[in-house]
Formats: C-alpha cells, structure tokens, sequence
C-alpha cells in the first residue's frame, strides 16, 4: 500500500483532520506510478491530506490476473518484461491488450467487489485513478459505498486515449482530469459534462521538473560527476529501461560523439551492467532507477528516447531537443510522436545509424538551442494546479450538477508543452 505506511493500512483515526485520498495505479510501465508518486507528495505537501497509493493489479485484483494463472508472468510482468525491454510491439502488444481487456470483462462482479472491500478497509473521502481499462468497476464499486457519497476521478497518463472508454468509462460518474488539449478535446467531444472536466496545463510531473535550469550549468555537472564543459546527452527510455539503448550506444562506437552521454536505465539492472560493461569510447555515465532524473536533464543538451508521455514532457519542461526512437512506438503513444513531428520539438529514427546522424547534427547546434531556450518560462504548472482541483472536487461531492471549474488562463496556458517556435496544438 502506501510506501510511507509499510507497517499496514491507514485507518480513519490516522491524521485527524486531513482528508483520505486513494490512488490506484499501475506499474505496468514507469508513468502510473510516477504520477501516483507525485500526487501524493504534492498533496502532503499541503499538509491537509493523507494519501494511500494502491496497486490494483497486486494489491486488488491478485487472485483475478489471468496472466498469471496460465502464463509464468503477471499482466504487469508481461508489459513491462515482453513489450517495454524487449520491444516486442505491433501485433503482440494489440494481442496484449486484447488479453487484458478480456481479462478485465472476465472479472466482473469479483472485480467491483475487491475495490468495494478495499474502501470499507481503507475508508476513503476521494478516489483518483491513474490508470487506464478498469476504471468503471472502480465506479461501480463506489456507487454502492457510502451510498454513492465517495467521489472519483481518472487523471490520464497518456498524451490521449487510445480508444473510447479506455480511460474514461462510459456515464459520467467521475471527474475527468486532461493534461492535454488532445485529451481534453476527445472529452468534450465524448459530451463529458463541463462541470466534471478539468483541464490542466500539462501532464502531472514531481514539482522538481518545473524548476529553472541551474545557473551554473558547469558547476551542475561537476556535481553529477560530468565534465563541465562538454555537451551532454540524456537518455531514457522509461522507467523499465529498453535494450534499444544499448543498440543506440553500439552505434556510436565508429564514430563517438564529442560529447558524454548518461544512460538512465530505470529498473532494468541487466541493461545498467550491460551498457557499463561495454567499453564505449566515449564519456558516459549509466545509472539505474534514480530520483534525480531532474538533476541530469536539467543539465543536458539533448533528450533521447521513447514516446512515453512523462519522459517526453519531462524533457520538454527543460527545453530540451528531442530524438525520439519511432520503431517501437506503443499504441497509445503515436499522439506523442505526431505531436513532436508537427511542433518541430526535436527529430525522430527508426535505426541505430539514424540515431547516430541525427544526434550528431542535433550536438552542432545544442549550444545554439541552449542558448535560446535557456530563459524560456516554464509553462507547464499542473503541479500547482492539481491541489486546486483535488480541494474542488472534494468541495463538490460525488460528480453532479456544480458550476464548472474556470478554464485556464493566459497565465497558465491549456497545453504547456507547446515548443517556443511552434503554436500547434497536437490534434493530429
């Protein structure tokens, strides 16, 4: 359950006074649970809340995981192992999914009643979601707790939704929280009621991403160990890692950059001993799963990676170039990749000698991009946003007719993530 109460559940007598939030997420992929993560370090923050984080997969829905019963991995296993390391995408990742849904439909009333146990242990006054396929039987479980008195939200991770109903389950029993134009475009198109709908500007990130560039970039690499006065490459590919990393290193070894490169592994300890057992012939730095993500790109030149929508976000809160890996792109995440394409945030490569092209003419004018990013605002403010909308909906009660929340202002504009040259919106 929640990391900060390893010892068991909390119960309604701990911290008298604050407000019981619940967030269930996933670790199927790195983005739930970061963002689960900062929710609730945003909201403690405040000191009026007390945030539980629950994993529906191995904490709820255990015993009702197909993949586990007939495979030698879980559906949270099976993503991350089978699709996000060893990029097997395409028609395995749609077959996945297929699996997964049906695995969801087969749950049925055994799913609604675990989350409706979970709520009689946990006691909670919100619940947000952060994850995508099982968000009606949360509702379905909610309308009968408290008398239907518990409200709930879904706060998508995704640039969009892949498919109807995916995210936000059909009727309109829950507020919808949207990062994006393009989310939030497909709601209103979906006739989400305006009253139940909150736009943020940008995807949620830890509040660290929304900090300046150090003004001392030179004195900022020292400290992470690097080399003060040489450009420096960002790599990530989520926080399983991918072993397209190590085929993007290899590729660089004919011709190594005159810059030094940090591989950020995430959870992937294999590909961590890989990439530092392979003798680059250039600078590099390979850590595994880190909390200082924030602390490498705020130095670096370049950003590459995958389509995930956290990383990329992360990197463009920073104003970093992007080059993004286009051959293993999930399903979901084609919105991110034409998103790049039309707003001219970075470049994209399907092969290693691509990747090796591509960075070396995106080095010859990092500085010359640094030089002009490095005082653009920071627009992306859904960190200070969300404890805003999470008071609101608790100020209103289970989703209903309610005046709706002010769309955001000049100030703090709908879609953050826009590039400085570009005023597209990534509808397609």
């Amino acid at each position: 359950m929640n990391e900060a109460t390893p010892a068991g559940l909390p119960t309604a007598s701990d911290a008298a006074g604050s407000r019981h939030v619940v967030v269930v997420y996933t670790d199927a992929g790195g983005g739930h649970r970061a963002t689960a993560e900062a929710l609730r370090d945003i909201l403690c923050a405040t000191g009026g809340y007390r945030v539980t984080l629950v994993n529906a997969y191995q904490e709820v829905l255990s015993d009702l995981d197909l993949f586990a019963r007939f495979t030698s991995r879980t559906v949270e296993a099976t993503y991350n192992d089978l699709i996000l390391r060893r990029g097997r995408t395409g028609l395995f990742c749609l077959g996945f999914y297929a699996g997964a849904v049906l695995n969801v439909a087969l749950l049925g009333n055994r799913g609604r009643q675990a989350f409706a146990d979970l709520w009689e242990r946990l006691e909670p006054d919100l619940v947000v979601s952060v994850l995508p396929v099982i968000n009606h039987l949360i509702a379905d479980s909610l309308a009968g707790y408290r008398k239907g008195g518990v409200p709930f939200a879904v706060l998508m991770t995704d640039w969009a939704e892949l498919n109807r109903h995916v995210w936000f389950p059909k009727g309109d029993r829950y507020y919808a929280i949207a990062g994006t134009d393009v989310c939030h475009d497909q709601l209103v198109r979906k006739r989400h009621p305006a009253d139940r709908l909150f736009p943020m500007s940008g995807l949620l990130t830890r509040p660290v991403f929304l900090e300046a560039k150090p003004a001392d970039i030179p004195a900022a690499r020292r400290a992470l160990g690097l080399d003060p006065d040489l450009p420096v490459v960002c790599m990530l590919y989520g926080g399983y890692g991918s072993w397209r990393m190590l085929e993007m290193a290899e590729a660089l070894r004919d011709s190594p950059p005159r810059a030094q490169v940090v591989f950020l592994c995430g959870r992937n300890d294999a590909l961590a001993s890989a990439v530092a057992a392979a003798r680059l012939p250039f600078p590099t730095v390979v850590k595994g799963f880190t909390r200082e993500v924030h602390r490498y790109m705020a130095v670096a030149d370049v950003f590459v990676g995958k389509t995930g929508p956290l990383s990329v976000s992360e990197a463009l809160a920073f104003g970093l170039p992007l080059l993004i890996d286009r051959a293993n792109v999930l399903p979901q995440e084609h919105a991110v990749l034409k998103w790049i394409k039309r707003n001219g945030a970075g470049d994209v490569f399907s092969t290693p000698k691509q990747f090796a092209e591509t960075l070396a003419s995106l080095l010859s004018g990092s500085a010359h991009h640094r030089d002009n990013t490095s005082d653009m605002p920071l627009r992306n403010s859904a960190a200070r946003q969300i404890p805003e909308i999470i008071a609101e909906i608790l100020r209103r009660g289970p989703a209903g007719a309610a005046p709706a929340l002010r769309r955001a202002t000049a100030e703090e504009p709908s879609f953050p993530m826009a590039y400085p040259s570009a005023g597209e919106r990534p509808n397609g």
